[in-house]
């Protein structure tokens, strides 16, 4: 029998550390607050955590600017704590894998420091400086182009002024991040999550990007020529040295876009957007995305619905935290199609996303800089903070409530962003108690997954199908067969009546409420 990647037996668990848990009572997310929750993310049952970025960092972009490739930022702790984090999480038999953001560098990483305003400096070709900019808009607004005070000359960055891209047709470039790879390894991680990787400048600068209704497209500034063989280098150089799990971040939602990056060569996966990042809730429109991928992407697909980029599942889709119906059928849904599943935080709990006030309520750079722009383009204060709230990421990140003590029992100080409204009532104590609550619904499921290969390595026997408002299939291994129907619509006759209705249920569960769904295995054709 054929071994399956660890990845593909893993429910994934998204980690955004600095609101995750409080372990040393300063506010802010760390490695001691994490490792103090390893035994609740083991009862949840996820089989790896991806950490978003916790090296040194000035913080412009959420740590996403890195100044220090090969250090913890004391904020979060120290190397002994994130060893320490490896250790618990390897004890437990989670794996652990790491955000490394290669497309660019913190203004304050040394490399850029020795380069700014120096043609000497032996860093200036780690990075893009040109005499004359070219068209390349920012993807945070404006240009992607600012000028040094001294040398006449303009660096490139494509999101941040303080997030410098590194130049990637400078092979010196790929030897650091080599290293870089390699010390991590050697602190025991199982894998990378690298992020914006289709990003890369490693062709250098290219023509002008062309523009459509006033909008930039971007044609030139990514997926540039020379992107998969640097990708194919990367990733053969991870894979020399063991089992690491290879995520690629890409930023587009056209699998067309997406398929180029996946294969045994390239990326273990990439993150499906076409699926996880819908603004609301539509069958016909997620069905369309499940099936298209299927039949058209490169490998499996990854299944989420909510991250640290974008607003929560449960707010996009038109519930609130009282009302999870529809976000426990998502789950199953999530958990039994063929794929990579991925949970953000606080998702097993039904969390809803913060909602700022005012401006000075909003710690998102996307954000802060978009109200600029808006007021910049005249628009009034209270049409620029709209038009902010929309763009800014802040909507998932606030800190996750542990129970319904002060500040959700995050911290015992005020966190460095307000908790979530409603955490009196939405918290993981709460929850944990109720048998009937979201999270035990997330913890059943997850067994579930776990225990039964059909849904992880399952091929499908009966193909994805949409009848009325309900996704029906069956999957199947050499051992067992798994029956599945999510019913998001009116009630519905299950729609494997006509033709396995008595291997299936009785006549009691022949009916599928709104938001209700049936799963039921077979081993050897005895239904489970």
């Amino acid at each position: 029998m054929k071994t399956l990647p660890w990845w593909q037996e893993s429910v994934c668990y998204q980690i955004y550390l600095p609101s995750f848990c409080d372990g040393n009572n300063d506010g802010l997310g760390d490695f001691r607050g994490l490792l103090s929750k390893l035994d609740y993310l083991a009862d949840l049952g996820v089989g790896a955590l991806w950490i978003t970025p916790f090296y040194p960092s000035p913080l412009v972009d959420n740590g996403y600017d890195i100044s220090d490739y090969c250090a913890v930022d004391p904020r979060f702790g120290d190397m002994g704590d994130f060893r320490r984090l490896i250790a618990g999480c390897h004890a437990r038999g989670l794996r652990v894998i790491i955000d490394l953001v290669v497309n660019h560098v913190s203004s304050e990483h040394p490399w850029f420091k020795d380069a700014w305003n120096n043609p000497a400096s032996r860093y200036r070709d780690y990075f893009i400086f040109a005499d004359q900019p070219n068209n390349w808009q920012s993807f945070f607004s404006g240009s992607a182009w600012t000028a040094e005070p001294d040398t006449g000359q303009y660096y490139y960055h494509k999101f941040a002024p303080q997030q410098v891209d590194l130049n990637w047709a400078n092979p010196q470039v790929e030897r650091e991040i080599r290293k870089v790879i390699d010390f991590w390894i050697a602190q025991g991680v199982d894998g990378f999550r690298f992020d914006v990787i289709n990003f890369l400048t490693t062709d250098g600068i290219l023509a002008d990007n062309p523009d459509e209704n006033g909008e930039q497209q971007h044609e030139h500034d990514i997926n540039q020529p020379g992107i998969i063989n640097t990708l194919q280098r990367l990733c053969r150089y991870v894979r020399q040295r063991g089992d690491f799990f290879l995520i690629g971040e890409i930023g587009s939602d056209d699998l067309s876009v997406l398929r180029r990056y996946q294969s045994p060569e390239l990326m273990d996966v990439v993150f499906n957007f076409n699926i996880g990042s819908q603004k609301t809730f539509d069958v016909p429109r997620l069905f369309a995305a499940l099936t298209d991928t299927h039949e058209q992407q490169s490998g499996l697909p990854t299944l989420f619905f909510s991250s640290h980029d974008m607003p929560r599942m449960i707010s996009r889709f038109g519930e609130t935290e009282r009302d999870t119906a529809r976000a426990g059928a998502v789950l199953a849904l999530q958990l039994t199609v063929s794929g990579v599943p991925f949970i953000f935080q606080g998702e097993e709990l039904g969390l809803t996303d913060y909602r700022p006030q005012t401006v000075e309520q909003i710690f998102d750079i996307q954000g802060r800089t978009h109200y600029q722009t808006a007021l910049d383009a005249g628009m009034t204060p209270d049409e620029a903070l709209a038009a902010a709230i929309d763009r800014s990421r802040d909507g998932s990140r606030a800190p996750l409530p542990w129970n319904e003590g002060a500040y959700g029992g995050f911290s015992g100080v005020a966190p460095w962003m307000p908790v979530t409204a409603g955490a009196q009532s939405v918290n993981a104590f709460t929850q944990m108690q109720d048998p009937a609550s979201l999270w035990n619904h997330y913890c059943q499921l997850i067994t579930l997954r776990n225990h039964t290969a059909a849904l992880r390595s399952g091929t499908y026997s009966t193909p994805l199908t949409l009848t009325d408002a309900c996704i029906w299939f069956s999957r199947e291994t050499p051992e067992e067969q798994v029956w599945v129907a999510v019913n998001f619509g009116e009630p519905v006759l299950n729609p494997w009546h006509s033709i396995a209705a008595e291997t299936l249920c009785g006549e009691d569960a022949m009916w599928l409420a709104k938001n209700q769904f049936l799963i039921k295995r077979s081993r050897h054709g005895k239904a489970q």
